[in-house]
């Protein structure tokens, strides 16, 4: 618990968030046979769907998370590439799907956008 004592507030909160993101994308792929995502001007559903949630919904953020808790040094440099994968792909799908996906382009980006932020200005923390 000492960690969490000496991590700044916004990774704390950070932190809660990614939590309830892994958990929340944890649950929603089991609706990805029917769901429809993009990535980098591909419109995917199914396996590659399910695959592309699991990389950047899941497992790099826990990956993430575990670099935040022990204070890796290529912590805030991990955090901030997936994340800026993340924000590519989401200002990608806003300009080619936004008649698919509608409004719920926004809340990806702006979250993706915040978590990048957030990571860059903490980035000494992971040294």
């Amino acid at each position: 618990m000492q960690v969490w004592k000496t991590l700044p507030l916004s990774l704390k909160i950070l932190a809660i968030i990614l939590m309830l993101w892994v958990a929340m994308s944890t649950a929603t792929i089991t609706m990805m046979p029917e769901r429809e995502i993009t990535f980098f001007g591909l419109l995917l559903k199914g396996t590659p769907a399910i695959t592309i949630v699991l990389l950047l919904d899941v497992v790099s953020p826990l990956v993430f998370l575990y670099a935040v808790w022990k204070k890796l040094n290529w912590g805030a440099n991990f955090g901030m590439l997936y994340n800026g994968i993340f924000v590519l792909n989401n200002l990608m799908a806003f300009f080619m799907f936004r008649d698919v996906f509608g409004n719920a382009m926004y809340f990806p980006l702006i979250a993706g956008t915040l978590f990048f932020l957030v990571i860059y200005k903490n980035r000494n923390y992971f040294s």
